[in-house]
């Protein structure tokens, strides 16, 4: 459940398997509970076809594979599967949201080459690494000063970069850092990602006040665990 003091109505949504409720702060949880029983067939419904849609479709797999690109090749951006696909042009990335697809423009060069050769495969991977990158540099750059503002809680600096096995993290100097394969996620889970490292500023740590802390400035934080949690299989690059 999401709330917001600047909703006035309620929102039911299924993404991904998963049912959130987004609802303005005075709604009672017992209005909210009785709503949900009473679109709880739709709800199930659409649940089970997410979940048979994951089930069997290729994308929930490795798109690059040693050295080979796999036929439908998909990656993640904003939390859904995309295909990608590769045109010949002038150098550029172009995101289709409502088609799902992103399209990676080579230059005439590669037009001669091999589809699975290694210098086709690395410039493709190189173009996706530099617009994950560019589009998480400016999309954490606008929400840090928002959160940082609503936290009362200013890093002394950010930076972006690829990680293999963490999403952000805080040091001792008040210096966050980022994933840049953030741009996989939804932005709702992006948004628990930044407030929880800027928690990390009044608590090294996690504890009780850390949690506490972040859920009051991200109420649905468990959402966003548990939607990395069941997601990890698929966000690898």
């Amino acid at each position: 459940m999401i709330r917001s003091a600047r909703r006035k109505t309620i929102a039911l949504q299924v993404s991904n398997a998963q049912v959130i409720v987004r609802a303005p702060t005075f709604v009672k949880t017992t209005y909210v509970e009785n709503l949900i029983q009473a679109k709880l067939q739709w709800l199930q419904q659409k649940v089970a076809e997410q979940k048979q849609k994951s089930r069997s479709n290729p994308h929930f797999t490795l798109q690059f594979v040693g050295e080979k690109l796999t036929n439908n090749p998909t990656v993640y951006l904003d939390g859904l599967p995309h295909s990608i696909n590769i045109e010949f042009g002038r150098k550029h990335v172009l995101h289709n949201a409502s088609r799902q697809s992103l399209t990676v423009v080579l230059t005439e060069r590669y037009r001669q080459d091999d589809l699975n050769s290694a210098a086709t495969l690395a410039q493709v991977k190189s173009q996706i690494d530099c617009w994950f990158k560019a589009h998480i540099e400016n999309y954490i750059a606008q929400n840090l000063l928002i959160f940082s503002k609503q936290l009362a809680l200013n890093p002394t600096a950010f930076k972006v970069r690829k990680y293999k096995a963490r999403w952000g993290s805080c040091n001792n100097r008040g210096e966050l850092s980022f994933n840049y394969l953030l741009k996989m996620l939804p932005s709702w889970v992006i948004d628990y990602v930044i407030i929880h490292e800027l928690c990390h500023l009044k608590h090294m740590n996690h504890s009780t006040k850390f949690w506490q802390l972040v859920a009051t400035h991200c109420p649905e934080y468990q959402l966003a665990k548990n939607w990395l949690s069941e997601h990890q299989p698929y966000l690898r690059w």
